[in-house]
C-alpha cells in the first residue's frame, strides 16, 4: 500500500528527530517481541516507537494499541502518557492530526513542564503538536507553538531539544521563504551542535544545503550536503538520510550531473529500506525517481515508470515480489496520474493523456468522499476513545473505594490533602484576584489613554482648522466690511482677495478631510496631492519652469497626520520659492526606497541669513516636521538658490 504520509511541512518538522539509531531500534523490537513481562514489555515498545518517523506505518499502528493495552493495566503514570504519545504519533503517520490534536490536548495538562520527572513527555507533546499543526497546514498555529516551546527549553538548558526546536523554526520560515530569518534559527541550531552533541549536527547542515541553494549560492551546497549526510550516516538516521539523498538528486540534476543525481536516488531507496519501510511504498520519492526520468529526455521511461505504480492488487496477501507493493487507494493513485498527465501531453500521446485526465476526475471525486467518510471515522473514534476512558476512570475509581475500606489509616493523609488542598485554592483565590483587579487597572488606564489621546486629536484638528482656516476667514471678513462700507464700484481687488481667500478655505478643508478618512498615506497619494497643488499653481507662475519627480522604490504607507505635516512643509516651501526667490526653475523630486526624502530646490537668489535662522516660514516648517518626527534641512547660499529637504526614517 502506497504512503504518501503528510505535506511538505511535516517532512520538515521530522528533523525534530536527531537520535534515531537503526540498531538500536531493531535491539528493542526484538526485547518487545520477547519480552512477557507487561511492564518491560510496554517499556521496550515505548522506546521502540519513540522514533516514529523511521518505523514502518503498519508496524508503528500495531504497537500503538499493544502499548494502549498494556498502558491501561500499568500503575506508572509517565507510562500512560508516553502510551498515549505513541498513539498521536500513530494518528500522524496516517494524516488524523485532528485525532493527534486531540490526544495531545489532553496529556500535555498531566505533564507540566516544571515537574521534572515529566518535564521530557512535556517537550515530545509540544513537538507532536507543532508536526501536528505543521502537517494540516496551520503554520502560524505551528510558529506559535514552535517560539514558546525553544523558550522553555532554552529555560531548562535541553541542548537535545534546543537544536531540534530552532532547526525546525528555521525549517519552517525556510517554508515560508523568510531565508534571513530561517538563517538565524539554523545558525543557533548549529551552534549548540558542539561537545557531545557533535554527532547531531547533520540535520542542521542538510537544512543549510536546502537553505543555500534557495539563495543560489550552489558552490557550498554539496559540501554542507554531503557533510550533513555523513553526520546523519554515524547515527543511522535513515529518514533525514533518504529526504537528504533525494535533494541531492535535484541539485545534481540541476547541475547536469545525470548520472550523480540517479546515483542518488538509489541510495535514497537503500536508506528507506534501512529504515524499515518499503522503497517502492513512498509516493513523493517515487514521483523524483519519474520527474528525474521526464527532465534527463527519458520521458517514455517516466511514463513506463508511473504505470508500473499504478498496479492494483491486495496489498494485505504477500506478494511474490516482496518489493513489489499494489496501489488500490484513490488518494495514493492520484499524485501519479497527475503526473502521468504532464508526461503523455508532453508525449503528445493524447488518447492516453485523454483517458488519464478522465481517470483524474474520478479520483478527486473518490477522494473527496473518501475524506468525508474519514471525518466522521474521526468523530467516532474521539467518542470511542472519551468512552473508553470513562471506563478506565470509573474502574479506578472503584478501587480506590476498596483501598480506602482497606486502609483506613489513611483517612488521616486524606484529611491532611484536603486542608492543604483547601489553603492552596484559598491562596490562588487571593492571586486570582489581585490578576483580575490588576487587569481591570489595566483596562482603565487603556481606556484613559484612548481618551487622552482623542483629546489631544481634537485639539490638533481645532489648531490646524484655526491655523490654516481662521487667517483665511478673518481676510474675508474684512474684504466684506470693506464692500459693505465703499460698494462693489471700485472693490475689484477685495473681490478677488474675497474668492482667493475662500477657495483656500476649501483647499484646507479638503486637505483636512484627505487626511481624516486615511489612517494611513502612501508615499505615491501624497506625491500625488504635491502634483494636484503644483498643477493649481502653474498658471499664476507661467515664467518659471515647476517640475515634480517620482522616484517611488517601495510606496511607504505613514500616518495620516504626518503625512499631512510632510504636505504642509512642501506646500510652504513651494509658495515661498515661488513668491520670494526669483527662481526661473524649481524642481520638487520626492523619493522613496525604505526610506521616504522629499526636497524642494530652486535656482533663484537665496535666503538672506536672516531668514534661514528667524523666518516665519521656516519656523513654521520646523515646527510642523518637530510634530510629525520627520528631518528638516535648509541648504542656501546668496546667488546659489535654495534647497529644503525633508526625510522620514521611521518607517
Amino acid at each position: 500500500m502506497f504512503n504518501r504520509l503528510l505535506p511538505l511541512l511535516f517532512l520538515l518538522l521530522i528533523y525534530f528527530t536527531t537520535t534515531a539509531q537503526t540498531k538500536k531500534i531493531d535491539s528493542l523490537k526484538s526485547i518487545a517481541d520477547k519480552t512477557t513481562e507487561p511492564e518491560a514489555k510496554l517499556a521496550a515498545i515505548l522506546a521502540y516507537c519513540e522514533d516514529y518517523s523511521n518505523l514502518n506505518q503498519d508496524s508503528l499502528d500495531k504497537y500503538a494499541y499493544v502499548a494502549l493495552e498494556l498502558a491501561g493495566r500499568s500503575k506508572n503514570d509517565s507510562y500512560k502518557s508516553l502510551a498515549q504519545l505513541t498513539l498521536a504519533q500513530d494518528y500522524i503517520q496516517w494524516g488524523w492530526t485532528d485525532s493527534a490534536l486531540y490526544v495531545i490536548g489532553k496529556e500535555l495538562p498531566k505533564n507540566p513542564v516544571t515537574d521534572d520527572n515529566r518535564r521530557s513527555i512535556y517537550f515530545r507533546l509540544k513537538r507532536l503538536n507543532a508536526v501536528a499543526f505543521g502537517a494540516d497546514g496551520k503554520i502560524q498555529d505551528c510558529l506559535a507553538v514552535l517560539y514558546p516551546l525553544f523558550t522553555e527549553v532554552e529555560k531548562y538548558k535541553d541542548t537535545m531539544h534546543i537544536i531540534g526546536v530552532a532547526n525546525s523554526i528555521g525549517n519552517v520560515l525556510m517554508g515560508l521563504n523568510q531565508l534571513d530569518e530561517s538563517k538565524k534559527w539554523n545558525e543557533q541550531s548549529l551552534r549548540f551542535c558542539a561537545g557531545n552533541f557533535e554527532k547531531y549536527k547533520g540535520s542542521p547542515l542538510i537544512s543549510r544545503a536546502q537553505l543555500l541553494h534557495k539563495e543560489n549560492k550552489h558552490d557550498s551546497v554539496l559540501y554542507y550536503l554531503n557533510t550533513g549526510i555523513n553526520c546523519c550516516k554515524k547515527i543511522e538516521v535513515y529518514d533525514r538520510l533518504a529526504g537528504a539523498y533525494r535533494f541531492m538528486s535535484v541539485v545534481y540534476t540541476g547541475a547536469g550531473e545525470l548520472e550523480k543525481a540517479e546515483d542518488a536516488l538509489k541510495q535514497m531507496q537503500e536508506c528507506r529500506r534501512k529504515a524499515h519501510n518499503t522503497p517502492d511504498a513512498i509516493i513523493d520519492d517515487n514521483i523524483q525517481i519519474a520527474d528525474f526520468y521526464a527532465n534527463t529526455g527519458q520521458l517514455k521511461k517516466a511514463i513506463a515508470f508511473c504505470w508500473s505504480k499504478l498496479e492494483r492488487g491486495d496489498y494485505k496477501e504477500k506478494p511474490k515480489d516482496s518489493a513489489k507493493t499494489f496501489n488500490t487507494e484513490p488518494s495514493s493513485r492520484l499524485p501519479f496520474y497527475l503526473a502521468l498527465a504532464r508526461y503523455l501531453k508532453e508525449d503528445k500521446n493524447f488518447t492516453e493523456y485523454q483517458a488519464v485526465l478522465e481517470e483524474i476526475i474520478d479520483l478527486k471525486d473518490s477522494v473527496y468522499e473518501r475524506n468525508k467518510a474519514a471525518a466522521i471515522a474521526e468523530i467516532q473514534t474521539k467518542y470511542d476513545v472519551e468512552q473508553k476512558e470513562n471506563i478506565i476512570a470509573a474502574q479506578q475509581f472503584k478501587i480506590a473505594q476498596r483501598n480506602y475500606l482497606l486502609y483506613g489509616s489513611l483517612v488521616f493523609i486524606v484529611m491532611a490533602s484536603v486542608i492543604t488542598f483547601l489553603m492552596w485554592r484559598n491562596q490562588r483565590n487571593k492571586q486570582l484576584l489581585k490578576m483580575r483587579l490588576a487587569i481591570e487597572e489595566e483596562k482603565r488606564q487603556a481606556s484613559q489613554s484612548i481618551l487622552d489621546a482623542e483629546e489631544k486629536e481634537r485639539k490638533r484638528i481645532a489648531a490646524d482648522l484655526h491655523d490654516n482656516i481662521g487667517a483665511y476667514a478673518s481676510a474675508i471678513s474684512a474684504d466684506v466690511e470693506s464692500i459693505a462700507h465703499k460698494g462693489f464700484n471700485g472693490n475689484e481687488e477685495q473681490l478677488h482677495n474675497l474668492q482667493q481667500h475662500s477657495r483656500e478655505i476649501i483647499h484646507s478643508l479638503r486637505d483636512t478631510i484627505w487626511v481624516l478618512n486615511k489612517d494611513n498615506i502612501t508615499i505615491t497619494g501624497i506625491s500625488d496631492r504635491v502634483k494636484n497643488y503644483v498643477n493649481k499653481l502653474r498658471p499664476s507662475y507661467e515664467s518659471i519652469n515647476i517640475v515634480v519627480e517620482e522616484a517611488i522604490q517601495e510606496d511607504i504607507r505613514i500616518g495620516s497626520q504626518k503625512a499631512l505635516n510632510i504636505f504642509r512643509i512642501v506646500q510652504e516651501a513651494v509658495h515661498n520659492t515661488l513668491k520670494h526667490s526669483n527662481a526661473k526653475n524649481v524642481m520638487i523630486k520626492i523619493e522613496s526606497d525604505r526610506v521616504m526624502n522629499i526636497s524642494v530646490a530652486d535656482d533663484g537668489k537665496g535666503l538672506p541669513a536672516e531668514y534661514t535662522s528667524d523666518g516665519n516660514g521656516l519656523r513654521n516648517m520646523q515646527a510642523r516636521a518637530a510634530d510629525a518626527g520627520i528631518r528638516l534641512n535648509v541648504t542656501s547660499a546668496a546667488g546659489n538658490g535654495t534647497r529644503i529637504s525633508i526625510s522620514d526614517t521611521t518607517n
